[in-house]
């Protein structure tokens, strides 16, 4: 499959089809964490992001997570398996911690940068 239709399908799978709107619960089943992850990644209570996963309350923070996760999809090649390693792997550039750390304590913003230097391929 043309990695443009991979992104595409990888976007698509994370927006709510009847909303539009990015969808939290879709977000985790992309990643592989529960919704407790995302909900505490983005600073709300899981039981209220569980009931309304697509709130618009939630789109600006979902945001980041959502460019993080197509970012790594894409430069996997499309390969979600491979992303979700990436995500658990202790990472030598993010002082020996899994990124999934980064987005289970909240601190996306050096997640989101390192996986955009490897996008851009900058050295790190």
């Amino acid at each position: 499959m043309p990695a443009t239709l991979v992104a595409q399908e990888v976007e698509a799978a994370l927006f709510n089809p009847h909303s539009g709107r990015l969808d939290a619960a879709r977000i985790a089943k992309e990643m592989g964490v529960p919704v407790a992850t995302i909900a505490g990644a983005i600073g709300r209570k899981a039981p209220g992001v569980r009931k309304s996963p697509d709130a618009s309350s939630l789109q600006q923070s979902l945001r980041t997570l959502y460019r993080v996760w197509v970012t790594l999809v894409d430069l996997y090649a499309g390969d979600r398996l491979h992303a979700r390693i990436f995500l658990n792997a202790p990472n030598r550039h993010l002082e020996n911690r899994a990124p999934i750390e980064f987005i289970e304590d909240g601190n996306l913003a050096p997640l989101e940068m390192y996986v955009n230097a490897m996008s851009a391929r900058q050295p790190v």
